[in-house]
């Protein structure tokens, strides 16, 4: 699993960039502004941003439990 803090800022920041698309950067954006305000810091949604790019990357029947 990829963390936060095992990665340099320039190796995350081509990760969200490579993963992500702009317009869920600027939908990412936008969600963090409504939810903590338009003073939010560019650390609090680049945090973000490397979650949903984290999430995008482990396939959908692995985020699901088997259901026997």
């Amino acid at each position: 699993m990829v963390v936060w803090e095992d990665m340099t800022e320039a190796e995350r920041d081509r990760f969200i960039y490579l993963t992500l698309s702009e317009d869920a950067l600027k939908a990412i954006v936008v969600i963090m502004q409504k939810k903590h305000g338009p003073d939010v810091s560019t650390e609090d949604i680049m945090r973000f941003a490397f979650k949903v790019a984290r999430n995008r990357m482990i396939p959908g029947k692995r985020k699901t439990k088997n259901e026997k």
